[in-house]
């Protein structure tokens, strides 16, 4: 029996939302991952392929990352295998069955712009492993004629670990914690509930090849921790804003991300910082009510 979706890194913070916003639909969901309802580990490519054959799917996003910058400086052979490798397979599954590929990217691939927003056309200069393989996993999912790549940058919870920004970004409010926030990293990012509906209408549309799926605005890490405290009444008397070059882990500082296209398909604007935000309260004034 073919499925109408697939959700590769279904367990992590993007799989998640994605597969419950496509059972919200009515659409038959199956998640892949070592926890997902299909125990595979995307390492292991026979498994995988075994799956995919298994459990055939109309529509596969491959959400499955490392996303640890650290991590995969520590471990490049293992971000090889997790951010990259697996595109291959589901590219070639993808061109035999006719299944819609999409492969949820990065927006780790720029440096020195500020507030820009950068194009899809634009240069992307990768400057560590993280970005590195995520481009790879680019390269190796357009081996399918189906595929859309999602450059993107996503918050919201929860994530296995809860340790995502946004989760650190609600403790840092939420207990006035001391924090370092970065005031020259620039992002678009974007709540992970309207992400996971924008990329299952994305996956109805017969686009194909690289597009960016974030905020339509451009704005500081900072600037969004500091939003989000005034949304829920909180003050920030322990936070400082700081640079992003103070990490020792090189990462890039100019993230914003032009997504004109992505509105143009999706029949309707992205959500500005205030709505991304907004989102964000809805989800923590539900969690707060549990």
């Amino acid at each position: 029996m073919t499925i109408d979706l697939l959700v590769a890194g279904g367990t992590g913070l993007a799989g998640r939302a994605i597969a419950k916003a496509g059972r919200a639909r009515g659409l038959s969901v199956a998640t892949l991952a070592r926890g997902g309802d299909i125990a595979v580990d995307v390492r292991d490519l026979d498994a995988l392929r075994a799956a995919l054959d298994a459990t055939p799917a109309r529509i596969i996003v491959n959400a499955a990352a490392i996303v640890s910058l650290p991590e995969c400086e520590r471990h490049p052979g293992k971000a090889w295998l997790v951010n990259a490798r697996p595109a291959a397979a589901f590219a070639e599954y993808a061109n035999v069955s006719g299944a819609r590929l999409i492969q949820i990217s990065t927006d780790h691939y720029y440096r020195g712009d500020g507030r820009r927003a950068h194009a899809e056309t634009d240069p992307v200069h990768p400057m560590n492993e993280y970005s590195r393989t995520k481009l790879a996993g680019e390269v190796l999912a357009q081996g399918a004629g189906s595929a859309l790549v999602l450059r993107t940058n996503f918050v919201g919870w929860p994530s296995v670990g809860g340790g995502s920004f946004a989760e650190w970004a609600l403790d840092v409010v939420e207990n006035d914690r001391a924090a370092d926030l970065y005031d020259d990293q620039f992002v678009s990012s974007m709540d992970v509930w309207s992400f996971a509906d924008a990329v299952l209408d994305l996956a109805k549309d017969k686009v194909t090849g690289v597009l960016n799926l974030a905020s339509a605005e451009v704005f500081s890490k900072a600037e969004f921790v500091e939003k989000l405290a005034r949304a829920v009444g909180r003050d920030l008397s322990a936070a400082r804003r700081v640079s992003v070059k103070s990490q020792s882990t090189l990462r890039g500082d100019s993230l914003g991300l032009d997504v004109s296209r992505a509105a143009q398909h999706l029949g309707h604007s992205l959500p500005t910082l205030d709505q991304v935000v907004a989102n964000l309260v809805a989800h923590y004034e539900e969690r707060r009510m549990r």
